[in-house]
């Protein structure tokens, strides 16, 4: 989100700039090899002062499939799943762009560079853009927590059930009593309650964000 979208009044255009490594955009779907326009993120700056994060549309291939001037595009590699998917990784340098470009619902700058927005909490409008992207999140979150606690309640219910030779000799130990079993499933517990705790915490947060706009 350190991308940049600064305006300039007298060509009425915004500059789109990645001037950070974390301002670079990773894991961008279809943008190692198919897409020709981009939805870009950005810290918009009119007349010196930033207005927050607002969304632009920016052609990051021409016709002939090549990338735009300015814009670097790397494919993101070989992953564990879903190769089909080209993620790319997208960096932005002096890439100039309409000032219609902008995605204009909420928050729009006049040809002038006056910023109009109803929200006036800087914070809280990226919130209202980003409002469905964030939900999405949330939920991708919700759903890799609910797999991995399904996945360590049946190793645990196996680890307690499957028995291995004790101390008397006999195959009546649950493997789950062993310290090398123990540190094999435990830290993963523990830290998934954790993500757990966290997770519900911003869960409340999207519900209700009254108060804690900044956080």
């Amino acid at each position: 989100m350190e991308t940049t979208a600064v305006y300039d009044i007298k060509s009425e255009t915004f500059t789109i700039n990645s001037p950070t490594t974390l301002s670079q955009k990773f894991w961008i779907t279809n943008g190692a090899c198919h897409a020709n326009y981009a939805v870009v993120f950005a810290q918009t700056w009119v007349k010196g002062v930033n207005e927050g994060i607002n969304s632009f549309i920016v052609r990051i291939r021409d016709d002939k499939m090549e990338p735009c001037k300015g814009v670097f595009i790397e494919d993101m590699g070989v992953k564990m799943g879903l190769n089909g998917i080209d993620n790319g990784r997208l960096i932005f340098t002096d890439v100039v762009i309409d000032r219609v470009a902008m995605l204009n619902k909420y928050n729009d700058v006049t040809p002038d560079g006056q910023f109009i927005s109803e929200t006036k909490k800087i914070p809280a409008r990226f919130f209202k853009v980003a409002d469905r992207l964030l939900s999405g999140r949330i939920c991708i979150s919700g759903m890799t927590i609910a797999g991995t606690k399904a996945t360590l309640f049946t190793c645990i219910r196996y680890s307690q059930q499957r028995l291995a030779v004790g101390p008397n000799g006999k195959s009546n130990t649950p493997i789950m009593s062993f310290q090398l079993q123990q540190n094999a499933i435990l830290p993963s517990l523990a830290r998934t309650i954790v993500l757990n705790l966290g997770y519900n915490a911003i869960k409340d947060m999207f519900a209700d964000p009254t108060g804690r706009e900044h956080e």
